[in-house]
């Protein structure tokens, strides 16, 4: 998760550091009935986003946290790299796919302090982290890591649109879990990957009428 620029809203750097939250985190958000059924059609998203990979393809995890999208890449027969601002959370990961041995590599890393150099990774999954911030931040963390990207990146978001603002309102009355902080417009969309110098190949949702869930495959301007 970042760690810069972060603190007007939210201290990601302390909540992800907390060693507590990071054993927790999948049992809090997934243990659940609709968090299983969410879990798995994601993988099955993810799985289909990244099927053109030759198998052995390294792909950045960025943020990786508990390694729950990187054992679906693994499973497909790709290598990831791991890579969170907590090291909490990357012990979850490394425990959790000990078996892949060095197929499974981790690294602390800030997206928001990585400016220029060669790209690394042919291609990154970036998961479960834009919509917490704001705009500006999505499109400065977004930067960084395109900037360790040769080909393609692979994002979800929150789609803004006006039935899941309507959505919203509905479990709001409810006092349903709060949803992401600052769920994002098709224009946005389209600003936020151009300002980190990609364009949109691809989109997939697991099911629109019950999730914002949006996953875009874009990739490197050239």
């Amino acid at each position: 998760m970042p760690e810069t620029k972060v603190s007007r809203e939210w201290d990601a750097t302390r909540h992800y550091k907390n060693p507590d939250i990071a054993q927790e985190y999948d049992r809090v958000r997934f243990s659940s009935l609709p968090g299983r059924v969410f879990n798995n059609q994601e993988k099955s998203i993810i799985r289909e986003c990244f099927s053109s990979l030759p198998r052995d393809t390294v792909v950045l995890d960025l943020p990786c946290g508990t390694g729950r999208l990187a054992e679906t890449l693994l499973e497909s027969g790709l290598r990831v790299h791991g890579a969170d601002i907590s090291d909490e959370m990357l012990a979850v990961a490394r425990k959790r796919l000990a078996s892949h041995g060095d197929r499974f590599t981790t690294e602390v890393t800030d997206a928001f302090k990585r400016t220029g150099g060669e790209p690394l990774f042919e291609a990154t999954l970036c998961a479960r982290v834009l919509m917490h911030f704001p705009l500006e931040t999505q499109i400065e963390f977004l930067r960084g890591v395109a900037s360790m990207t040769r080909n393609f990146v692979v994002i979800n978001h929150s789609l803004n649109s006006p039935y899941q603002r309507f959505r919203r309102r509905i479990k709001k009355l409810l006092h349903h879990q709060r949803p992401a902080r600052h769920p994002i417009t098709n224009n946005e969309i389209k600003r936020l990957l151009s300002e980190a110098g990609l364009r949109e190949i691809g989109r997939r949702r697991i099911n629109s009428l019950i999730s914002e869930a949006v996953y875009i495959v874009a990739e490197k301007i050239r």
